[in-house]
């Protein structure tokens, strides 16, 4: 027994030499490929190299002991962009080995890299709030530390940037908040873009959540008339003192308010110019305003011309003491226009048409009614009806004297 132990010994000691001898003393040469990170050495502060990270495949050889002894630092692959200027170049990798390793093949051996310009620009930061506190709580306005920060990137990406803006969730808070947020990068389209680093990448948000009502201006909408201005009289312009107002109530009502309208307005009670208080509409009773001072309405009424409408007015027939006239209508019409104050001050009497036939000798003649001569000269007349009518004209027989005292009847 004690002769096959020894012998069990002797041969793993004989085996342990041996793989040190044909390992360690004469090495055989074996071959790795490895895929290494390029390094970029003397990389210009003002451009931006793409690709970030390349990658090549290094085919190594060494022994195996070179390999162990190695470790983790077999290889240094690196581009130096020393000369490089904005736009593409192909730029030899170079490779460094560790002692004892040698660089078999690389690929590829070079590579292809673009350098876009960077430029570097201050913004001001904007807060972003996002749902209203709890009902009966209102914040302040938020403070923002620092309130500018710095982008950098490409040249082209940076001229889109429209704003740099921190989240702020407000949603049925009831406490004030202090913390740090991060910045968000928004280009024309609405969209953020990683490729922009912002320094500093966060920055300190306090927003003091207290009770209260939020207040809000709005403008005033525009009146609503109804019914048509008493006769004589047109609405010709009309001012809201003041064009708008302070109101307080609650965000989830206010918010979304663009403007404060007020019940219609009835011209039919407006006489004459003036100032009316409106009465203004609020959606709940708990929105109010913040003045006592009433809204008023400053109308402004100028007078408007009427049309009236004179029926059965009478003809006056001017003849000749043996002349009989007869016209074919007994009466007619006018229609005339023109401001109240005149229009009250005409009456039947000068209307009355006078149709002139003392120099007519007897028969049938066509007359076109014109206005009648007492007609005021700022009254427009509008129609008359009949346009026109037939007068006849004819002579009376003479008739011989009666006596005094003598009968109807009895001749001269």
């Amino acid at each position: 027994m004690t002769d096959r132990i020894w012998l069990k010994t002797l041969s793993i000691l004989l085996g342990v030499f041996a793989w040190i001898y044909v390992n360690l003393v004469i090495p055989p040469q074996i071959r790795r490929t490895i895929e290494a990170e390029v390094e970029y050495r003397n990389v210009p502060e003002s451009v931006k190299v793409t690709p970030v990270k390349p990658f090549v495949n290094v085919q190594v050889e060494g022994t195996r002991r070179d390999f162990i002894l190695a470790t983790n630092n077999k290889l240094q692959v690196n581009v130096d962009l020393y000369n490089l200027r904005p736009g593409r170049a192909q730029l030899p990798v170079r490779v460094t080995t560790a002692p004892g390793l040698s660089v078999v093949s690389l690929s590829p051996a070079q590579i292809q890299i673009e350098a876009v310009p960077i430029i570097r620009k201050k913004i001001d930061v904007r807060a972003e709030i996002l749902g209203q506190p709890a009902d009966g709580f209102l914040f302040d306005e938020p403070l923002l530390t620092p309130a500018q920060v710095t982008i950098e990137g490409p040249e082209s990406l940076i001229k889109r940037v429209t704003a740099c803006q921190v989240d702020i969730n407000l949603e049925q808070v009831k406490n004030s908040i202090s913390e740090q947020r991060e910045i968000k990068v928004i280009l024309e389209s609405g969209v953020t873009d990683e490729e922009i680093i912002v320094t500093p990448g966060k920055i300190n948000v306090d927003v003091t959540v207290k009770q209260g009502y939020p207040t809000k201006t709005l403008p005033l909408a525009k009146p609503v008339f109804i019914n048509k201005s008493p006769e004589g009289k047109k609405l010709d312009g009309f001012k809201l003192v003041p064009e708008s107002v302070q109101i307080t109530g609650p965000a989830r009502l206010i918010n979304p308010m663009k403007d404060l309208s007020f019940k219609p307005v009835d011209l039919s009670k407006i006489e004459k110019s003036d100032a009316v208080p409106v009465k203004l509409e609020f959606p709940a009773d708990n929105v109010r305003l913040i003045s006592s001072a009433p809204v008023l309405l400053h109308l402004t009424l100028i007078d408007s011309k009427v049309t009236r409408v004179y029926q059965g007015l009478p003809f006056e027939l001017k003849k000749g003491p043996h002349q009989h006239a007869s016209v074919s209508v007994s009466s007619y019409s006018i229609e005339v226009e023109g401001y109240l104050k005149d229009l009250d001050k005409i009456s039947n009497a000068k209307l009355q048409m006078i149709l002139d036939v003392e120099k007519m000798k007897p028969g049938s003649y066509p007359v076109n009614l014109t206005a009648p001569v007492g007609l005021p000269g700022n009254i427009s007349v509008l129609k008359i009806v009949p346009e026109a009518l037939q007068v006849q004209v004819s002579e009376l027989e003479d008739q011989p004297d009666k006596p005094e005292n003598a009968s109807d009847s009895a001749p001269r």
